[in-house]
């Protein structure tokens, strides 16, 4: 699982999806992912334009309406449905709740919730099945993958900001910048640094990144404070706002997870649990580490913005 939570919701009024689809991305948000949502007006409709297994197995939850598809029966929609390997969880909702029940309890079939189509009943369901799922994958080693795939993603954005702020700075302050960093922390790479030095009127930044472990998630985020500075932008968030707090709270966050193994412990209210470091492994810690995450993916986007306009 990543911070997208993808929902495929199959209904042929689009009323519905209006009248709840608000509901669920706050929910979701509040839990700390981003709503993925993508709508069909028919069952028939995903097929034609999702044929591919590969595309229906990335989807975290199924909405289906069961009376959408007259065409179809529920216990054929079903079969077709694991016939074709998607294990994805799934929620049908109908007007007639207890002729789902009985299709799904004639199949046998897990993973499959049934409700009926009342404001009141759906939301509930939906939000209990969510918070299943995401317990399915809520344990150590599933955060540490989280962290590990969506921190490599904030590098990401953090080398895009470095490779358009080493165009807008002059005479090459960025790669300057980067290199005397590097110099100062890392005796390894001095003789690299050496020879970046003597070509300093003709390296790009492009060509440092190339450089494997040359230029760690450390010195990106200095660097990418350095482009504040020099370019005067403070909004959303200026030099010393930024670099060294997404050391401490992203990487240094990082860096336990990669390194420390869990032990017995406590959290803040005296309750048995996981700690890794000092993090004690909790649902909400786990929420608290998904909004903080997606906070500084929003901040690294309107960083590159800003760097565009400047």
């Amino acid at each position: 699982m990543t911070l997208d939570y993808k929902i495929l919701w199959i209904d042929d009024r689009e009323e519905f999806f209006k009248n709840h689809k608000s509901y669920l991305e706050e929910y979701l948000e509040d839990l700390g992912f981003e709503a993925n949502i993508k709508t069909y007006g028919s069952f028939a409709e995903f097929e034609e334009k999702e044929k591919e297994a590969s595309h229906q197995k990335v989807y975290d939850l199924f909405l289906i309406d069961l009376n959408l598809d007259h065409d179809k029966t529920g216990d054929e929609l079903i079969s077709q449905i694991r016939g074709n390997r998607i294990l994805t969880d799934i929620i049908f909702y109908s007007t007639s709740l207890q002729a789902v029940r009985e299709k799904v309890n004639q199949n046998n079939i897990e993973g499959v919730y049934v409700t009926s189509r009342n404001q009141t009943d759906f939301e509930e369901k939906v939000t209990d099945v969510i918070d299943v799922t995401i317990k399915k994958v809520q344990d150590v080693n599933n955060l540490r993958g989280l962290i590990m795939a969506e921190v490599a993603e904030l590098d990401r954005l953090k080398e895009k900001i470095l490779l358009l702020g080493a165009e807008k700075i002059e005479n090459r302050h960025l790669e300057k910048y980067t290199l005397k960093q590097i110099k100062k922390s890392n005796t390894k790479n001095l003789n690299k640094v050496e020879k970046f030095t003597t070509e300093i009127e003709t390296i790009e930044y492009s060509m440092l990144l190339k450089q494997a472990g040359f230029i760690d998630a450390n010195k990106k985020a200095y660097a990418t404070g350095e482009i504040l500075d020099k370019l005067d932008i403070t909004e959303p968030i200026g030099k010393k706002e930024f670099s060294k707090p997404y050391i401490q709270n992203i990487l240094g966050m990082r860096n336990k997870f990669a390194h420390i193994e869990e032990c017995d412990g406590v959290d803040e209210n005296n309750n048995v649990c996981k700690v890794i470091g000092n993090i004690p492994f909790t649902a909400k810690k786990c929420i608290e580490i998904r909004k903080e995450i997606r906070t500084y993916k929003k901040l690294l986007e309107e960083i590159y913005i800003k760097v565009e306009e400047a």
